[in-house]
């Protein structure tokens, strides 16, 4: 065992959490007392075996006399808690307890001291390799480091064997070796006689060497964002999950909590796990197992976010029910960016802004080559020279922000697009001029210039929502704010439909007028099951009834739907924020939502129900006291005012309320490293290195020195010592 391990056990092993409820057992239903930990500073208490040990140093061959086997509190766990006090104090006196205790002291001080080991002080020759040693290996740490932090591939063609010569090679060995004789050709000597002169099974250069680099990266960067985590002693996980170009479903794991230092809410990715079982059950299965596995204490957990796919949203065998059966005070939340693209998919179900939807696809689609690209660049510089852009952008089912942006470019690029198909459409090439005359008649309907421009003004008041929703220092209360604004201006245009659709239908008629098309009314059958059949007195009633109106009803109904549950769930913790305190009396609302969550979340305020009351109505109290502007808009806002040592159960649902999911938007964005990664060449690497060299791209804020790392890699034996201790 390393000096390290040995100091980590002796200062923090065996001591659980302030929190930590230990188990009742035997008839008397007795258990340990938290207390013994302070009284005799030797004890640690294992929750796994439900046992007392002894930390020190216990001598292998035995103890007493006649050297007899040690057993309990040194090998086998103490659990007899009526004879506690008399077994510890008995166990305390005796010989070899006191030798050990001596031997700890005497090994504390001299790595507290940082003194060099006995070995290293007889031995000044071993001291001074180990220096070498080290610079040797340095630059070859930093190197790893700085291909992880860039995303830069290691590996090449053939990277096995000596580095014989500082040239570089005509076959490509991948850019590691390349830097590392970058770096030795520039000056660092020392590293230059390491990669020419040193043994063949020591040269620290190969790709397990590498593999084990990214690994300490990996443990060091996870293990300070779990110490994070962990001490805020409350946190959201979300899961999202897609394939990487090898075909293997990657389950990507990212934790919510608040930065209490700091007083924000930090969303970090942890790791990418391969998910084999797609059921419900199997995807909670490695959600709890994976958050586990990296050190995470599953007692904080108070929220999971994930996408509304059945397997995950499911309320009977989805994710979100096993893993509230395993912890009750964990909330589902559904994402708040897949539930307003929810509302405006199914809104886009009207056909008018269904059919102009695909319309759009198709023009994109059919122009998206070098030729018919560069028609349409001419056609811009000529017709619309001002635009701001001069090629179309895809209609993305996954980015939906891009989607907003493709009806906008299109609406403002549909004159210069006209132009381009009906160039395309006079070419000899019969399938391109078929297929643009088709298209060019497509876009020159009434139907899809109105259903166009409606579109447009709607997506328009969606696209802040969707930015919004980006963010990471955001909370469910501003969320659903923001979602609340959005729907009242769409209610607003919708009640004055009349105005709004007129202002709508001029902006169309000038551009149809610039084009050279007519809008008019559709002929209207007696009959009629396929289309609209609106009976109307003008063009301009008809589409208002038949576009515009039903795509508004329907955008309204469906966004009031998806965030309903939203509201619901934060139905209690609205009394944390009333909209607008004018006095220091609890309503029976307030009292009720005050008492229900204090009841759920009583193993974390630690008070009564009257308690948590009597401090609701004192937050009252300093929120009427500040004036409209200094007043919290939101939780995170409201926790960084809340005085915890005043109000620590307030502050407390506070950082709850704030921790709760918003989006998976951060496990979405980990996909985009996932994919700059493992690509099309590097297609075989192994998770663990996928993990390590995903966390030194995205975690850039952590800060990692050589030393940490080869501290790390001492923990097992080297050929080559690099450690001092």
């Amino acid at each position: 065992m390393s000096t390290l391990q040995r100091q980590s056990l002796l200062h923090s092993t065996g001591v659980p959490e302030g929190t930590c409820q230990f188990p009742v057992t035997g008839g008397r239903k007795l258990k340990f007392q938290l207390h013994w930990l302070k009284r005799w500073k030797w004890l640690a208490y294992s929750q796994s075996l439900d046992g007392a040990f002894c930390v020190l140093f216990a001598p292998e061959v035995g103890a007493g006399r006649g050297h007899q086997r040690l057993g309990r509190l040194v090998v086998t766990s103490f659990n007899k808690w009526k004879d506690a006090v008399e077994t510890f104090n008995a166990h305390e006196s005796t010989d070899y307890h006191k030798s050990c205790v001596a031997a700890a002291d005497a090994f504390m001080s001299v790595v507290s001291n940082k003194q060099d080991s006995v070995a290293l002080q007889l031995d000044k020759n071993r001291k001074l390799q180990i220096e070498e040693n080290r610079r040797k290996i340095v630059p070859i740490v930093e190197t790893v480091l700085f291909c992880g932090r860039q995303g830069l591939a290691l590996r090449g063609h053939n990277d096995a064997g000596r580095i014989e010569s500082l040239e570089m090679p005509v076959v490509n060995d991948g850019n590691f070796r390349a830097l590392l004789r970058y770096r030795a050709s520039g000056g660092d000597a020392i590293l230059a006689d390491h990669l020419q002169n040193s043994g063949r099974n020591a040269m620290y250069i190969s790709p397990q060497i590498q593999n084990e680099i990214i690994a300490s990266c990996n443990n060091l960067i996870v293990g300070d964002l779990v110490s994070k985590i962990n001490s805020a002693q409350c946190f959201s996980v979300l899961a999202d999950e897609t394939a990487d170009i090898a075909g293997v479903e990657q389950l990507s794991l990212c934790a919510r909590y608040m930065d209490v230092a700091v007083g924000c809410v930090r969303e970090d990715f942890l790791q990418f796990v391969p998910i084999f079982d797609v059921t419900g059950k199997g995807l909670a299965t490695v959600i709890s197992d994976g958050l586990t596995k990296i050190g995470l204490n599953l007692h904080y957990l108070r929220g999971h976010g994930y996408d509304g796919a059945a397997a995950m949203s499911e309320r009977i065998n989805g994710v979100q029910s096993h893993i509230r059966q395993l912890h009750p005070l964990a909330v589902y939340v559904h994402c708040s960016s897949h539930s307003l693209n929810l509302a405006i998919s199914h809104a886009c179900s009207v056909t008018a802004i269904r059919n102009c939807m695909g319309t759009i696809g198709a023009v994109y689609n059919f122009l998206n080559t070098p030729k018919r690209n560069d028609v349409l660049k001419t056609c811009v510089d000529r017709v619309s020279p001002s635009a701001a852009r001069s090629r179309l952008i895809q209609v993305c089912p996954t980015r939906w922000m891009e989607r907003h942006d493709s009806v906008h470019i299109f609406k403002e690029l549909l004159h210069p697009v006209n132009d381009c198909l009906e160039t395309i459409s006079e070419w000899p090439d019969t399938d391109s001029s078929a297929g643009a005359n088709r298209l060019r008649c497509s876009i020159r309907q009434p139907e899809f210039i109105l259903a166009l421009h409606v579109a447009a003004r709607i997506f328009a008041l969606s696209l802040p929502l969707y930015r919004e929703l980006q963010k990471e220092n955001l909370d469910l209360t501003a969320a659903l704010r923001m979602a609340t604004d959005v729907e009242a201006l769409v209610r607003e245009i919708r009640h004055n439909a009349d105005d709004e659709f007129h202002q709508i239908f001029v902006s169309a008629s000038d551009l149809c007028a610039v084009i050279g098309v007519d809008i008019v009314m559709p002929c209207i059958a007696q009959r009629q099951t396929n289309r609209c059949n609106i009976t109307a007195g003008n063009a301009e009633e008809y589409f208002r009834a038949a576009v515009c109106v039903p795509f508004i009803d329907n955008f309204l109904m469906e966004l009031h739907e998806r965030f309903i549950s939203h509201n619901q769930l934060l139905r209690n913790f609205m009394c944390l924020l009333p909209v607008a305190p004018n006095n220091t009396t609890l309503s029976d609302e307030h009292r009720r939502d005050i008492l229900q969550l204090a009841e759920t979340y009583n193993a974390d305020i630690s008070c009564t129900a009257d308690a948590a009351a009597a401090e609701l109505q004192l937050w009252f109290r300093q929120l009427v006291a500040q004036p409209d502007d200094r007043r919290p808009k939101n939780a995170v806002d409201a926790f960084r005012m809340c005085d915890g040592e005043t109000l620590p159960a307030i502050k407390k649902l506070l950082q709850i309320m704030a921790t709760l999911p918003v989006t998976t938007c951060t496990s979405e964005r980990s996909f985009s490293t996932l994919r700059r990664l493992k690509t099309y060449l590097r297609n075989t690497t192994a998770d663990e290195r996928l993990n390590g060299l995903a966390l030194l791209n995205i975690h850039r804020d952590i800060k990692l020195d050589s030393d940490r790392i080869i501290a790390d890699l001492c923990v097992t034996p080297r050929r080559l010592p690099f450690h001092l201790c």
